[in-house]
């Protein structure tokens, strides 16, 4: 559209009230802009491209809580823990307590098993600040072991079937109707958010305030918690109507940037939806991940962003 024509289209409008409804102007709100397009396209490019890669959910292939006492982990079925793709015994965590080591199979370690990219060896095995252990690897084959809420193994696979197999996500088309500008209203305080996740563990997360808006004539409300990370550090995890037909049945994730006046005053926050993406668990049965808390639950239908996965 030129700009005579846009000039004379609102001239018309100012003799007749009623085609200002259907008068298609630049930059209308629903219309996504060029800039708006490449983002959600980028995005998506990148969770595609996060799929593919060793960090793969797709390649997540163990996901096991580690008890009391001796545990084996090996391919052989007589292992405790078994993964395909290590050798039939790789060695033996030993927790006891708080003491946890890992120690060599009755043969030795083999040859190609690094601890944290050097040679493995026998001894206690050390946990960052985060809870997480070095490095196991065998092959294609690599684990860690996490110290929160108990330990647990967790294994990945960079020639998992399902990781190789992968083709392509499936997204709804980018809709403009669904990159929205709601009101941001902050907490007096920030508070503490309880997120449950499927294991029934519980995350004490910190929440500012909830974003509102008008989708469909029904006023929604939902609240975030605050994740340490520049660009975007609001973090949403929802789920709509879609949930019961076509997107993820556990909910989607949103992130989202900080509102227009930082997060502790009134403003306004941008929420694309077109940018709404799965949790690890549509891709895995060996993850963990939030469940949506009740005020999260929307009783509207959002159609856009991530749809199921089909392998």
């Amino acid at each position: 559209m030129n700009r005579l024509s846009v000039v004379l289209g609102i001239a018309l409008c100012a003799l007749y009230p009623a085609c200002l409804s259907a008068q298609a102007l630049p930059h209308s709100p629903q219309t996504l802009t060029p800039s708006e397009r490449n983002e959600i396209a980028d995005f998506r490019a990148a969770q595609a491209k996060l799929l593919a890669g060793p960090q793969s959910a797709l390649g997540m292939v163990s996901l096991e809580k580690l008890t009391d006492g001796d545990t084996s982990i090996g391919s052989a079925s007589t292992s405790k823990i078994c993964i395909d793709h290590l050798s039939p015994q790789i060695g033996m965590v030993q927790l006891h307590g708080d003491n946890i080591s890992f120690v060599p199979p009755a043969k030795g370690f083999p040859k190609d098993l690094t601890i944290g990219g050097k040679p493995a060896t026998a001894g206690p095995v050390l946990f960052d600040k985060d809870g997480t252990s070095p490095v196991f690897r065998e092959g294609s084959v690599n684990f860690v072991l996490r110290h929160k809420f108990g330990y647990f193994l967790v294994g990945r696979d960079t020639q998992a079937p399902a990781l190789l197999a992968f083709k392509a996500l499936q997204w709804y088309a980018p809709n403009a109707h669904y990159r929205i500008v709601g009101t941001w209203k902050p907490w007096p305080q920030p508070h503490t958010l309880r997120v449950a996740n499927i294991l029934g563990q519980v995350n004490e997360e910190t929440s500012y305030g909830i974003a509102e808006f008008t989708l469909d004539g029904q006023t929604v409300q939902l609240e975030p918690t605050f994740v340490q990370r520049k660009d975007k550090p609001l973090f949403l995890v929802f789920r709509d109507r879609t949930s019961r037909t076509t997107t993820y049945e556990g909910g989607r994730f949103l992130d989202i940037a900080t509102p227009s006046n930082g997060l502790n005053k009134p403003g306004t926050v941008v929420l694309d939806f077109n940018q709404a993406r799965n949790p690890l668990c549509a891709f895995s049965s060996h993850t963990s991940c939030p469940i949506p808390p009740v005020q999260n639950r929307l009783s509207v239908a959002i159609p856009a962003g991530e749809k199921r996965y089909k392998p």
